[in-house]
């Protein structure tokens, strides 16, 4: 039942620019939102599998998605903010509301998902608590995810400059450097 667990990989080429990366960012945030939801309907599975799904799942939630949101907070709001027009502006004030309800979501799951990786047995009694978190993140993430594709994505490869894309993309790509070694 769990058994498509397992993280995204694949075997297609790097991403090309930092608007490609931030993309790839969200597929996994479909993804592992969707574990989330079927981790916490599982309480039929094997504690094998409930313990390798939480584990994966406190990583990404906990290292992964940390760094995309350092992304978008810290890489791609500064630069875009001065240059977008206003419906760009105010998506990227929505995006950074969003970002903190999100996070105290996660706050609540993170918790959660220790336990039931340390005890799968747990999941019985948690999983109710988890359901309604991961639904809520599910409906948060839904229209987040849709405004910054359709809004703010295209806005950076609309008005920023080459080499300010490819500051990003190289910025980014330090931060996944320093980010993953440290957690390590």
């Amino acid at each position: 039942m769990l058994n498509q667990i397992n993280p995204l990989t694949s075997d297609e080429p790097k991403t090309e620019d930092a608007v490609d990366l931030l993309i790839g960012c969200h597929q996994r945030i479909r993804h592992f939102t969707g574990v989330a939801i079927k981790l916490a309907h599982a309480q039929g599975a094997a504690p094998d599998e409930i313990r390798q799904a939480a584990a994966g799942l406190h990583r990404y939630y906990s290292v992964s998605l940390p760094l995309h949101e350092a992304d978008e907070d810290q890489t791609l709001q500064p630069r875009l903010r001065d240059v977008a027009d206003q419906p760009v502006r105010h998506a990227l004030l929505v995006m950074s509301d969003q970002h903190q309800a999100i996070d105290g979501l996660i706050e609540r799951l993170l918790p959660l998902l220790v336990l039931v990786r340390d005890k799968p047995d747990t999941l019985a009694e948690v999983g109710g608590e988890m359901c309604s978190i991961t639904k809520a993140l599910e409906e948060i993430f839904r229209p987040h995810l849709q405004m910054e594709e359709e809004v703010i994505f295209p806005a950076i490869r609309q008005v920023l400059p080459e080499q300010a894309r490819e500051e990003m993309l190289r910025e980014m790509q330090q931060r996944r450097k320093t980010g993953l070694s440290d957690s390590e």
